[in-house]
């Protein structure tokens, strides 16, 4: 979410080639793409802990939860269209991480 906030104040990037490093210099310096490369890296220390003290395989699945959040900040934040069929795929998601959480 801070990324795409972050890329949005920066602007859509020139089908220039020649610009490309004003683009990424713009984004780099941007606080909100900030912000979301140090959450990633935040992010890789506590999944590196998850596994260590978990089964790959029923940890995993969790991840999946990010799809709701994602459809949900994107329609709360950024006025994003999710449509049903998006919100059906996404309840079955939910579905198949409760089965794998109950295993």
């Amino acid at each position: 979410m801070l990324l795409k906030k972050g890329v949005l104040q920066v602007g859509a990037f020139s089908s220039n080639i020649s610009e490309i490093g004003s683009f990424f210099m713009k984004a780099f310096t941007n606080v909100y793409v900030i912000s979301a490369v140090i959450l990633t890296v935040i992010t890789a220390l506590t999944w590196i802990l998850a596994l260590s003290k978990a089964e790959l395989s029923h940890i995993y699945p969790f991840m999946a939860l990010s799809y709701v959040l994602v459809a949900l900040f994107s329609l709360l934040i950024f006025r994003e269209d999710i449509t049903v069929l998006r919100w059906t795929g996404i309840v079955i998601i939910c579905f198949g991480v409760f089965l794998v959480s109950r295993s």
